[in-house]
């Protein structure tokens, strides 16, 4: 007699044990929707990937225990999937696809010859089509090396600039060569001039040679050096400049 009572004692310890744990499941479920209903209304713009945290509770283990399944459990779980919006994930988004100008529109065309290159700024090159961030500071940066631009084709020589951005874009600009800085050859350093995108380190060193063992009376006299062709003069040209010449007035 006494074992059959410890038997049955046994097994209601069990069934208490099994319930005592499918209550705590049904209470942590609830507890997890009521801080997910909290969130989503605190924050509308919150993804939440709510099609996953569905299957969870409908594929909950719940193991052998026949007796522990919860119609209302079950019902309420449905009543709240049809309710609740289906969100997609970020990433599968299909990305958009822009051209180069669609990133900077609308803005307005500029008049024909209404922009002075050697005037603006970066910050309305940056405001233009086709310009945006890098490509305005690449022009200013390259703009402030050259001492200012002295025809508008120069800018296919900014990196970046392409043959189609320059055709669109170089009507709207003109050029004041008055605003042209231009470097004093007879007396700047070979480290000053080398940094000059024309002449460079090879210019440079030829000027400081020549002057070194020649007399400099005018611009023209540095067109005798050696190796300085008609091409190479020419592009210096609006760029260099003698002051000694004023010592011999």
């Amino acid at each position: 007699m006494k074992s059959f009572n410890t038997k049955n004692k046994t097994d209601s310890l069990s069934r208490r044990d099994d319930a005592f744990h499918l209550t705590s499941i049904i209470i942590v479920i609830l507890l997890s929707l009521l801080a997910w209903g909290v969130e989503s209304m605190r924050s509308s713009s919150q993804r939440v990937d709510v099609s996953e945290f569905l299957e969870l509770l409908y594929t909950w283990p719940v193991g052998d225990r026949s007796n522990a399944s919860s119609p209302s459990l079950s019902n309420e779980t449905n009543d709240q999937a049809s309710s609740v919006p289906s969100y997609s994930r970020p990433y599968s988004k299909p990305k958009p696809s822009y051209n180069s100008n669609a990133l900077y529109a609308p803005v307005d065309t500029p008049e024909p010859l209404s922009l002075n290159i050697n005037d603006i700024d970066s910050i309305s090159l940056e405001s233009l089509p086709v310009f945006g961030p890098v490509l305005s500071g690449r022009t200013v940066k390259y703009r402030n090396l050259l001492g200012g631009f002295v025809d508008v084709g120069q800018l296919q020589e900014v990196y970046g600039f392409s043959d189609e951005s320059y055709h669109d874009v170089s009507g709207w600009f003109k050029v004041d060569s008055k605003e042209v800085t231009q470097i004093c050859i007879d007396t700047a350093s070979w480290s000053q001039m080398r940094k000059h995108p024309y002449l460079g380190f090879e210019g440079a060193r030829m000027i400081e040679r020549y002057r070194r063992h020649h007399e400099i009376k005018t611009i023209d006299d540095f067109r005798k050096m050696p190796l300085v062709n008609d091409s190479t003069w020419n592009i210096w040209l609006p760029y260099i400049k003698v002051v000694t010449i004023n010592d011999h007035l």
